[in-house]
């Protein structure tokens, strides 16, 4: 099965059921597939052909499944590209991966024009401020199926960037038998049907996002978007649009979970799961939110190498976690059916039920490696699995429990931030000599980065202190900004002359 056979099939059997709703307006499983039809046939008919990469740079908007659909019909391979990155950063993406086009929202018209001016095909969905208008595109191609009889499974769908440890991103290839896998595994654990309406409002262009858009579909469910997270909308389209299933961070289900204690009436009986990830509910989080939403809440854990979530701590987890099982607590779940999770020493030996060693996963799901990076590649998918970089541990009941990351990873409203990438645009100052990132707790967002910095001789903290703030505007997205600055005279060093990032997050907390 490939991709395109979704919205094919489904536009089939469900011509007039409703697909998705965005803004008000509504568009049917017939309407989805036709759009997704002509997009195919008017990118290749501009020139593009199949294994061609196409960036796509859009907040949520009612487009991003037919966009989804269209160029996995044509056998074109989407790059979602994070709006919230700056021109440096979608720039270094586009040349990477080859992009010879792109689809964007006229919101990001600053984004196009600073990083991704130099592509052969630009489309732009609202406008024709930068590019052709994308519903001109739409009406120019023809309502006939561009899949070829050459596609097959093993052809690839989309490459995710997530940065690694050198500080800039590694391109994840993920082709379409792992991404329906996924999706088989998605509807399964989250027991989908077809008349499921789901309401999507974190972002498209996450790995979240983009299995999202499969396996929220895959059924012919209806899909309802949001441009963003806003509590009141959310509440009120629960109410009178009968939603049934939600992705929630942490953050979110607290601002929700506010309006309600304050006062908000919105009848929320449909719904019936919220799914989360980012960081574990407390459990008084938890019975609070089943108590005032009248839901079940199911967490996962997952990577985009892994193809998506590969553990789900089950709505009865919620319950019995609540109910004073407290082993559960500080876990993710267990194994879905079509993931295998070990965890093993340094030599890939398995650990036993309490030990803790690096997560490796295999699964059904699991993407090829990285986009012409042999090196990254061969160093995470070997025989045995999907070396994470996760460092955990499984209990006896198999509940995996997940306690640092090798590689360091700051997650920030449930935004994977790496500090390589941060600690490369810093070091580059001429008066930084070094420089750590590390993560802090934060009580709105579950971390937040911290730049610990030892200045050259001499050096004017103050005034460093701001040039620096203004060097990471100019190259890195908002939301990677460190929110503190701490200068020091020297960093704790090992014997190799390693930053011992573990010291300096116990004198931070010491400090705090």
């Amino acid at each position: 099965m490939l991709i395109g056979d979704i919205s094919r099939r489904n536009g089939r059997r469900f011509p007039a059921k409703t697909a998705v709703v965005f803004e008000g307006k509504e568009l049917s499983w017939q309407g989805l597939d036709a759009r997704a039809n002509r997009l195919g046939s008017s990118l290749l008919s501009r020139g593009l052909a199949p294994g061609d990469r196409v960036a796509i740079c859009a907040r949520n908007t009612g487009e991003w499944p037919e966009i989804t659909f269209g160029l996995a019909k044509a056998g074109l391979v989407l790059v979602p590209i994070n709006a919230r990155l700056s021109g440096d950063e979608a720039a270094y993406i586009a040349q990477d991966s080859g992009c010879r086009a792109v689809i964007a929202h006229t919101d990001q018209a600053e984004l196009v024009t600073s990083g991704l001016g130099e592509l052969e095909v630009t489309l732009e969905i609202g406008g024709d401020q930068f590019g052709t208008g994308y519903e001109r595109a739409i009406e120019s191609g023809r309502d006939v199926d561009p899949t070829a009889a050459t596609h097959t499974p093993d052809d690839i769908h989309f490459l995710l960037y997530t940065s690694g440890t050198t500080g800039r991103p590694k391109g994840v290839v993920c082709d379409h038998r792992a991404m329906i896998a996924q999706v088989y595994d998605t509807c399964l654990i989250t027991e989908a049907v077809h008349d499921d309406v789901m309401l999507a409002t974190t972002p498209f262009f996450t790995a979240g996002g983009m299995i999202r858009t499969l396996s929220w579909l895959f059924l012919g469910q209806t899909m309802i978007i949001h441009p963003r997270f806003d509590p009141d909308a959310l509440l009120d389209a629960i109410d009178r649009q009968h939603v049934t299933m939600t992705t929630f961070i942490p953050t979110m289900l607290q601002r929700t979970l506010r309006l309600l204690e304050n006062g908000h009436r919105a009848d929320v009986g449909s719904l019936r799961r919220i799914s989360y990830g980012s960081s574990p509910v407390p459990p008084g989080l938890a019975q609070e939110a089943m108590d005032l939403l009248g839901c079940d809440l199911q967490q996962r854990y997952g990577l985009t190498e892994a193809g998506g979530q590969v553990t789900i701590l089950t709505p009865a987890d919620h319950r019995a976690i609540v109910a004073g099982a407290e082993s559960r607590r500080t876990s993710c779940g267990r194994e879905t059916p079509q993931a295998e999770i070990r965890v093993v020493d340094d030599d890939g030996n398995d650990l036993p039920a309490g030990e803790v060693g690096e997560v490796v996963i295999r699964a059904d799901s699991m993407a090829r490696g990285y986009w012409n990076n042999p090196a990254a590649t061969a160093a995470a998918f070997r025989p045995e699995g999907l070396w994470s970089g996760d460092l955990g541990r499984l209990d006896e009941e198999g509940y995996l429990h997940i306690v640092g990351r090798k590689t360091d990873m700051i997650i920030s409203g449930g935004f994977n931030i790496y500090p390589a990438e941060l600690e490369r645009v810093l070091g580059a100052h001429p008066q930084v000599e070094l420089v750590a990132v590390i993560g802090e707790p934060d009580p709105e967002w579950g971390e937040t980065p911290v730049a610990v910095v030892v200045p050259k001789q001499a050096a004017d903290t103050a005034g460093l202190e701001s040039a620096l703030r203004d060097l990471s505007r100019s190259q890195l997205a908002g939301y990677k900004q460190p929110r503190h600055y701490r200068f020091r005279a020297e960093m704790p060093l090992g014997p190799a002359g390693k930053i011992l990032k573990r010291e300096l997050r116990t004198g931070s907390a010491t400090q705090a």
